[in-house]
């Protein structure tokens, strides 16, 4: 009788794979809709795979799949010139817990009209938002992801906010 085994999980799965749901969310914020953050997800997986011998620091993976994901993004905006638009029925990616039909359709409202915003919000104020919110990074460790002083950053996340802030309450 032969036991069936199962192949060695590679330093790739064990080191990189467990950022997923982190790039996802990433890519989902930056372009807008579910079919395109899949798209760029997996494009930053397959490209990080193939690169992988190239990853210095095993400790940094998820900022360097933060920058692989960053790269392709900002390289497809600039192949095809073009604007995302928000798709309201996949903006509910995380709001599968939320019990109640009233509350989910209030959320459902929130966090289409964010995403609606930050897709308004020019990318050099965007990114270091997103990094800072979504990803948890600090503002030193996105500094050093952006080549930019931390007093830029922060600068950066404060008019972001203040943008954002400026942009939601005008629709209540």
């Amino acid at each position: 009788m032969f036991l069936k085994q199962e192949a060695p999980v590679t330093n790739f799965e064990k080191i990189a794979l467990p950022h997923l749901d982190f790039i996802y969310k990433s890519a989902y914020r930056f372009c807008g809709n579910a079919t395109d953050a899949e798209d760029l997800t997996q494009e930053t997986f397959q490209v990080a795979f193939e690169k992988f011998s190239q990853l210095r620091d095993l400790a940094k993976c998820r900022s360097w799949l933060f920058m692989i994901m960053r790269r392709l993004y900002l390289k497809e905006i600039e192949r095809s010139k073009r604007y995302t638009i928000v798709d309201f029925e996949d903006s509910n990616y995380d709001i599968d817990h939320i019990k109640s039909i009233g509350e989910k359709q209030l959320r459902h409202v929130i966090d289409g009209e964010l995403q609606n915003t930050l897709n308004k919000l020019d990318k050099r104020y965007k990114v270091p938002l997103v990094l800072s919110y979504l990803g948890e990074f600090s503002y030193q460790e996105i500094a050093d992801m952006l080549k930019i002083p931390i007093g830029t950053v922060m600068s950066r996340i404060a008019r972001a906010k203040i943008y954002l802030k400026k942009e939601l309450t005008k629709s209540l």
